[in-house]
């Protein structure tokens, strides 16, 4: 074979090559692409099978669930009634972050690793309040804002006031 052949048998073989494998691939994935998928819930799992999200709904709108490899459940973002709301959780599947949506305002706690809540922050239409709290559970600190009234509060350990400002 003369090399003026090779070169014409090897750059058809090429072009045709190049064809079949990236332009005609790419064809038919655009023709697989759906506009919409409709589902009651959409379950996504890892390589062991274990489910790692969940997409479904409940009666207040759309779920969005997260699992750790063990399928421990982890983090969620979810429709309220008011809004949204969204919390993670440890790997013992605690609840130890939150935020949500209330009437007139929103609301972020911290939790620690047992569930106890040990700070929060929160507002609604007439101000706002910040709270920090023990491993007991019981307020260390608040902070308030009522309308014109603005308060800094100190607890003791037991959660009784000791002092405030003004």
């Amino acid at each position: 074979m003369k090399a003026f052949e090779r070169i014409f048998l090897y750059s058809a073989l090429a072009i045709l090559a190049f064809y079949v494998f990236l332009v005609d691939n790419n064809a038919e994935s655009q023709v697989a692409i759906q506009e919409e998928i409709r589902a009651r819930s959409i379950v996504i799992v890892n390589d062991a099978g274990q489910p790692v999200i969940l997409l479904w709904a409940n009666e207040d709108g759309g779920v969005i669930d997260v699992n750790n490899k063990d399928g421990t459940y982890v983090a969620s973002m979810m429709a309220s009634e008011d809004g949204g709301v969204m919390g993670v959780t440890n790997k013992d599947g605690t609840l130890v972050a939150s935020m949500g949506v209330r009437e007139d305002g929103g609301i972020i706690g911290v939790s620690n690793k047992d569930g106890t809540s040990t700070a929060i922050m929160g507002a609604d239409g007439d101000g706002g309040l910040m709270g920090i709290y023990n491993k007991d559970g019981n307020i260390i600190v608040g902070m308030t804002v009522y309308k014109d009234d603005r308060r800094i509060e100190v607890y003791n350990k037991n959660g009784e006031r000791i002092g405030s400002l003004p």
